[in-house]
């Protein structure tokens, strides 16, 4: 078994060009079984996203003294730091025997910036949801916070407590009408298996007006209603929007906090996407809010699609 370790972070290494969609995974290692487990879910879908890059990235550390600032040791006496991540770089791997073969780059540079700045070429980033310490640390609070935010690609984050193959053959998809969820439906749209079904979760409670005391509250009948047109609306957005005609299940559920019905109707899915932000009022998928309380112990794995310009929505 052999592994290629590329320490160059030329971002186009180990994805082939494309003239269309970018193609491609890079995946965050770093030696932890989380990261492993996310390497393992993301060599079972080559086949979908194209070739993987695993991509192992560094940091000397950083030493803190008591007294005045003291002249450090040479850089070479720090040569065992790099040492170090190249065997862990390839360890990882090796866990995962059908991506032995990938070519793993290993990179000096702060994890979050050096994986979203590798990814751009890309057409996918994963990760795990939680990784070691030092020298590096993938992930999640830390890194995949950072990673999640600053994506220019869809991020997967993958809890290590789920199965790698795809068994309920459902993704789920977090609507609100915006146009970022519209981008999260587009994409699941175009990247769920042909034989999964696809289902678009609107939440939706009462509209409660700004008005002197008692505050008047919307009919269910009339609340309701209008949540289906907003939901219809980003169905058939997204169908233009991603060229694919395929089925929709859409799914209206009432209820004030989207997370808990979210999570509940993805407790059987493969799947849950969301958009890295979404809208205000009733229910709102804001990248800080609902999709941050949704990654921050994800029970399914989970693909944020990034924001999309402002002034979009298509509801």
């Amino acid at each position: 078994m052999t592994t290629n370790l590329d320490p160059s972070p030329d971002p186009a290494a180990g994805i082939p060009p494309t003239g269309g969609e970018p193609v491609g995974t890079v995946v965050g290692i770093d030696g932890s079984p989380g990261a492993a487990h996310a390497l393992a879910w993301a060599v079972r879908r080559a086949d979908r996203f194209g070739p993987i890059r695993p991509v192992f990235a560094w940091e000397y550390p950083v030493l803190a003294f008591a007294g005045p600032m003291q002249p450090g040791p040479p850089l070479s006496s720090y040569e065992h730091f790099e040492d170090a991540a190249r065997r862990l770089a390839a360890e990882s791997v090796a866990e995962v025997p059908a991506g032995a073969s990938a070519p793993v780059s290993v990179v000096n540079g702060p994890p979050a910036a050096t994986l979203v700045e590798l990814a751009a070429s890309a057409g996918l980033l994963v990760v795990g949801t939680r990784g070691r310490s030092a020298p590096a640390d993938i992930l999640l609070g830390s890194v995949s916070g950072r990673v999640v935010r600053t994506a220019s690609v869809p991020v997967v984050v993958v809890p290590e407590s789920v199965l790698v193959e795809d068994t309920h053959r459902r993704v789920v998809v977090g609507v609100d009408g915006s146009a970022n969820s519209i981008a999260a439906l587009a994409w699941a749209l175009r990247h769920a298996p042909t034989d999964s079904v696809v289902e678009a979760v609107y939440v939706w409670s009462h509209l409660v007006s700004v008005t002197p005391v008692p505050p008047y509250v919307v009919p269910t009948e009339t609340s309701k209603e209008a949540a289906g047109k907003v939901l219809a609306r980003a169905v058939d957005a997204a169908h233009r929007t991603s060229g694919v005609d395929r089925r929709v299940e859409a799914t209206l559920d009432y209820g004030d906090d989207p997370r808990n019905l979210l999570v509940d109707h993805s407790v059987d899915a493969d799947l849950l996407v969301l958009g890295a932000r979404g809208r205000g009022g009733v229910s709102h998928l804001v990248l800080g809010s609902v999709t941050t309380s949704l990654l921050h112990r994800p029970q399914v794995t989970t693909v944020v699609v990034p924001a999309v310009a402002d002034g979009e929505d298509d509801g």
